[in-house]
């Protein structure tokens, strides 16, 4: 029995497009797995970085108003020793709880410093904080320091602050103001843009533009 003769077999050449495209729909075939890959390594990433969701314990918003009040009230402090430090003296006051403060209404204040000077303060309104050993005196602010009596003559002249602020602290001994100024030392007067005064060191610094009368001293006849 003779076999047939097989047809030749006749290789095709693919033109450079064909090529191309051949090479896209190959390409195609992978992009379901990739996609696959790329979604479960975001899915692992959002877990890893997701924050753990804890229970917040939400306290009260405190808010600005007053829990108690005073009036015709005077408060003293005691130093440690038991001496008497200041007496406050007030028509009125409201205590704030959010911001620990004292809303004073015509303050009237007398505090004994290092030396036992009697320094005493006034004005319309003051802001305490919650210990009483600061003072912002706001409106026609008034401080003077007595000066020191030795067998009945002063030793010194009384020193006299006049501002629309004074920030009095006690503790620290210590007077402050960043607004106009008026200074009476006995007879002498000076005005500023500004003070800090340390009654510890009786340091006093008049700040910006000073202005200044001072009394020429009376010769001996």
């Amino acid at each position: 029995m003779n076999l047939s003769k097989p047809e030749p077999i006749v290789l095709k050449v693919l033109s450079p497009w064909q090529r191309g495209r051949q090479a896209m729909d190959m390409a195609l075939a992978y992009v379901p797995v990739l996609l696959m890959g790329l979604l479960a390594m975001l899915s692992y990433w959002l877990v890893k970085n997701t924050p753990e969701i804890q229970d917040e314990v939400l306290s009260p918003i405190s808010k600005h108003e007053i829990d108690y009040y005073l009036k015709n009230f005077s408060v003293k402090t005691f130093q440690q020793d038991g001496h008497l430090q200041s007496i406050v003296f007030g028509e009125q006051a409201n205590h704030f709880e959010d911001t620990q403060t004292l809303e004073i209404k015509k303050p009237r204040i007398q505090s004994i410093d290092h030396e036992n000077n009697l320094i005493s303060a006034s004005a319309k309104q003051a802001l305490s904080n919650v210990d009483g050993s600061e003072f912002q005196l706001i409106g026609q602010a008034v401080v003077v320091k007595n000066g020191i009596e030795k067998n009945g003559k002063k030793k010194s002249d009384d020193l006299e602050l006049r501002s629309e602020f004074l920030d009095f602290l006690i503790d620290d001994d210590k007077i402050k103001t960043n607004q106009s100024v008026l200074m009476k030392k006995g007879t002498n007067t000076f005005s500023a843009q500004g003070l800090d005064y340390d009654n510890a060191t009786q340091i006093l610094r008049l700040k910006g533009q000073v202005k200044g009368y001072i009394e020429a001293k009376k010769k001996a006849s």
